[in-house]
């Protein structure tokens, strides 16, 4: 039985990166950027849209963050989240899908008319 050859990968530098955020933290981030960008692309194309808005959203996220450490704690629980929040990967692998969660019901929701309210004269408001 052969296996699939693993993916070269260049080693990780800590200390490279570390120096770059240091004196250049602009440099840094672009070059953070290409790397995550490059990372989804090697991903199958039917997830790199979702992969990219995860991305997106981890982003922002960090924006609104007052500090790195801040930033890591809310990727960090993101992360555990997946895994074992709601529909999350243990979820997934005990064989429970969304729709076993939410009930059959909902597999044959059909689209419905919205009916308009409009105020009367005798309505007070």
């Amino acid at each position: 039985m052969t296996s699939k050859p693993q993916q070269e990968r260049s080693p990780f530098n800590f200390d490279a990166w570390k120096r770059l955020a240091e004196k250049d933290p602009q440099a840094f981030e672009e070059m953070r950027k290409k790397v995550v960008k490059a990372e989804i692309a090697k991903a199958p194309k039917s997830m790199q849209h979702r992969l990219t808005g995860m991305q997106w959203r981890v982003d922002m996220e960090r924006k609104r963050c007052s500090n790195p450490t801040q930033s890591m704690i809310y990727v960090y629980k993101k992360m555990w989240n997946s895994v074992y929040g709601e529909n999350g990967l243990l979820s997934a692998l005990h064989g429970n899908t969304a729709d076993q969660q939410m009930g059959s019901g909902c597999k044959n929701l059909t689209a419905a008319s919205i009916l308009p309210f409009v105020a009367t004269s005798g309505d007070k408001g």
